[in-house]
């Protein structure tokens, strides 16, 4: 699955945040629309993917920002 001529490392290198996801990713998410910090949230679509959204073909595309 890492080998060098995987498509998931050539995804893994156009993602702005720089890395793949990690099940915690979205695991945090869950828990914070589960938890009373989230009780005004309503109708949200939330997008856990590292910025892929944003370059993926047909979207705006940007530089990726490595931190």
């Amino acid at each position: 699955m890492l080998a060098d001529d995987r498509p998931r490392n050539d995804i893994s290198s156009h993602i702005p945040l720089g890395r793949l996801g990690h099940p915690d990713d979205v695991v945090d998410a869950a828990v914070f629309l589960a938890s009373d910090e989230a009780a005004y949230v309503t109708g949200a679509n939330l997008v856990v993917d590292g910025g892929w959204s944003t370059v993926l073909p047909g979207a705006p595309h940007r530089k990726a920002i490595r931190t």
